[in-house]
């Protein structure tokens, strides 16, 4: 499934189940891509561009398991520079050759999910646990990420995703503290 089935799964969802949920950003433009290459000195992975040439980012929509947002390309950069300057300093679970083809393009709180910029492949750090490599087929790629989400999207309710380690999250329109937008949650919504 490409990036763009994938978003138009997500997008039909948000739609038909989450009225209230803040509209998706816009794309960014292809000048916005050279600036950000400018600045972080990498090019991205094709699939993490094409999905910025869709929506810049998610807003403050969760799109991926457990509740990351997508970045935009401002906060790619800052990102970015909040990596190099705290996680990429002494990570002794990273080879320092891997470092500067990291990019952030998701985050959770403090923390971020990276893309290697030569493979695709995923990694996640956090200041408190340094960097770890993504093992689960599910963080092959953000294509493989976003399509599962898109797929679990399309398929009748409930929309229960199982996770690496068996945790199940499910993604609701119904939770009650936010009912109308698209939520990841731990706790059965009934």
């Amino acid at each position: 499934m490409t990036v763009e089935e994938s978003w138009e799964k997500i997008e039909r969802w948000i739609t038909q189940h989450a009225p209230e949920e803040d509209p998706l950003p816009a794309p960014c433009t292809r000048a916005d891509l050279e600036r950000l290459y400018e600045s972080v000195g990498e090019q991205l992975p094709e699939d993490v561009e094409r999905s910025l040439l869709r929506h810049d980012g998610s807003g403050l929509t969760d799109i991926l398991p457990p509740g990351y947002t997508l970045l935009g390309i401002e906060d790619i950069v800052y990102h970015r520079e909040i990596w190099l300057q705290y996680g990429a300093l002494n990570d002794t679970n990273l080879k320092e050759g891997h470092k500067p083809f990291l990019v952030p393009f998701a985050a959770l709180s403090v923390t971020q999910l990276l893309v290697d910029t030569r493979t695709g492949r995923l990694g996640w750090w956090d200041i408190e646990q340094c960097f770890q490599w993504e093992v689960d087929p599910l963080w092959s790629s953000f294509t493989s990420a976003l399509g599962f989400v898109g797929d679990l999207l399309a398929s009748p309710r409930p929309w229960i995703a199982t996770l690496p380690g068996d945790d199940e999250w499910e993604v609701t329109d119904r939770h009650p503290d936010f009912p109308g937008t698209l939520v990841w949650t731990e706790d059965a919504v009934v």
